[in-house]
């Protein structure tokens, strides 16, 4: 009978009537199924059966509303649990307890068997908690484990547990911090892949970016907790270019998490500037995998503000870095987030750092980001997620460049290319952000201190003219007139020499007291800051305003308001 029900919809119907509003049918159908299940070459069969386990184990946790029921549906999926595959079903079902037992009693297949599920199972966070919960504590156990394939496996599934934050602080309990650590820094079997390692900082880091505190996480028996030196130069040593991608992006997501908290972020720069780490991480910025180039850019963008000329330097001196930059900003077709981490760190390392500038100059950026400005101003590219800090570094990429215009290279570079102009276009807020103004504002601070000394002083006439004849004053009329309309250029109120745009940065020719006046409106602070900053500057340069604050919208040059 038992064969003859397997090979028709006999089961199908059973577990149909699984769901009857008639007690007699229900307790028929469990009892039949019961006595089917009996057949180990039934079992795969009833639990492949559309719907069966799920009613199954309903019944069974409802025993208060069906007794008898709920006793012989836990009976039918006790029988069920010979065959692994049910142990599967049950599981997605949300019946766990048969994973557990056999994952923890089980013999080594099957508890292969039953992580094997458990990778899966992991992907639905409906579960991932209760999974977490019930197994943490075996599955560090069998990370510790001599055999390879147990200890890939619970590796893979703690891996995957890690990135459903809310599972941090459990694992955290159980000691997965330690053994992770102990992965990282200590094990060594002969012969084991680099990916086991990967595997244990990924699930670090996933860890450490769930918001845990790090300064109380313990990561050894001699008490050392995840921000301490021991840590922050063990993770910093083992960023190298020959490690695999994936490894390399865990360490970098891990300090990035840590650069949150001022302790580790000390340290993190102290190791980088003693021990010359700078490069490795310089170097990873040019890998072809996308999310360790951003991790990588990220990370020096965090570093720049403690140790921006370090980092600038060394970029300078890590072969054709400075280019592949310049190039990686040429070819933004569609602004992605490397595109906007790449200019961001250009725009955030030391401006006057003449290192870098130059070499900048020297591979052709400043077209770059002027091609790259006029794109967005007048393009589709503006709607971009990563638009705003794409503008912002170019802006600021080519700022930097007018806080070392002492040097000759840079200083024909910014005239060339009428830098005057392009800041003052900025600073009226066609690109609609704030600190596109600031940086405007910025610029055209420094490039007016050098106005004074690159303004022309205007020809001398001779107050006491020679005494000519007739034939000399009748062969020199012409040469006169041309005179005449040389000494006739027009005298810069401020400067009190002959200014221009280009040549002097003059900002009375280049139109951009207006927009200097109109930033004091602004409702950012810090462009109202940059713009004070500059009435107070030009004070020494030739200026005065008029007012009280807020300011009217009037200049005066020095000696004009003085009677000079």
């Amino acid at each position: 009978m038992k064969k003859e029900g397997g090979k028709t919809k006999a089961i199908a119907r059973t577990v149909k009537l699984l769901s009857s509003s008639t007690i007699d049918e229900r307790h028929a159908a469990v009892s039949l199924l019961l006595e089917l299940s009996e057949s180990q070459l039934l079992l795969e069969k009833i639990g492949s059966t559309a719907g069966s386990i799920l009613i199954l184990t309903t019944m069974k946790i409802n025993d208060s509303d069906d007794p008898v029921a709920a006793e012989k549906s836990g009976a039918v999926l006790k029988n069920l649990e010979k065959c692994p595959k049910n142990i599967k079903y049950m599981a997605e079902s949300g019946y766990l307890e048969p994973l557990w037992s056999h994952l923890v009693e089980g013999p080594e297949e099957v508890q292969m068997e039953m992580i094997s599920y458990l990778s899966e199972l992991v992907l639905y966070q409906e579960v991932t908690i209760e999974i977490t919960e019930s197994t943490s504590g075996v599955l560090i156990k069998m990370v510790r484990s001599c055999n390879k394939v147990v200890h890939k496996a619970a590796l893979d599934v703690l891996v995957q547990l890690s990135s459903h934050h809310p599972n941090s602080k459990v694992l955290v309990e159980a000691g997965a911090v330690l053994v992770m650590v102990e992965e990282l820094f200590i094990r060594k079997i002969d012969d084991e892949p680099e990916s086991y390692k990967a595997k244990a900082a990924t699930a670090l880091a996933n860890i450490v970016e769930s918001g845990i505190d790090p300064d109380t996480t313990v990561v050894n028996k001699e008490g050392h907790v995840l921000t301490s030196k021991y840590c922050i130069y063990n993770f910093v040593c083992m960023l190298k270019c020959f490690i695999p991608d994936d490894f390399n992006l865990s360490i970098i997501r891990l300090l990035l998490a840590l650069t949150a908290f001022a302790k580790p972020l000390d340290v993190m720069v102290s190791v980088v500037r003693e021990n010359h780490r700078g490069h490795a991480i310089v170097e990873l910025m040019s890998s072809p995998m996308e999310a360790l180039s951003i991790a990588a850019t990220r990370l020096l963008i965090t570093l720049s503000a403690h140790i921006g000329h370090t980092i600038a330097e060394r970029l300078c001196k890590t072969q054709g870095q400075p280019g592949r930059l310049v190039k990686s900003i040429s070819h933004a077709r569609q602004i992605t987030e490397r595109h906007a981490a790449s200019v961001t760190l250009l725009s955030r390392l030391p401006h006057r750092n003449i290192s870098l500038n130059l070499a900048l100059v020297q591979e052709g950026a400043v077209p770059v980001l002027l091609s790259g400005i006029e794109e967005m101003q007048s393009s589709a590219k503006r709607r971009s997620r990563y638009a705003v800090q794409y503008m912002e570094g170019l802006v600021g990429s080519l700022v930097r460049l007018t806080a070392t215009l002492y040097n000759p290279t840079v200083l024909k570079e910014v005239m060339d290319h009428s830098l005057a102009s392009v800041l003052t276009e900025l600073l009226a807020g066609a690109a609609g952000s704030a600190e596109v103004q600031r940086l405007a504002a910025v610029g055209l601070e420094n490039l007016s201190y050098q106005s004074i000394k690159l303004s022309q002083m205007p020809p001398e006439e001779d107050p006491r003219p020679k005494k000519k004849t007739m034939l000399k004053r009748l062969m020199t009329t012409r040469v006169q007139g041309n005179k005449t309309l040389q000494h006739q250029q027009p005298v810069c109120p401020v400067h009190r020499g002959v200014c221009s745009t280009v040549t002097s940065f003059c900002l009375l020719e280049a139109g951009a007291v207006e927009g200097l006046l109109g930033c004091l409106e602004s409702d950012s602070p810090r462009v109202v800051e940059a713009r004070w900053e500059h009435c107070a500057r030009s004070s020494t340069t030739g200026w005065t305003w008029r007012g009280a604050c807020p300011p009217s919208r009037s200049w005066t040059p020095l000696g004009a308001c003085s009677g000079r």
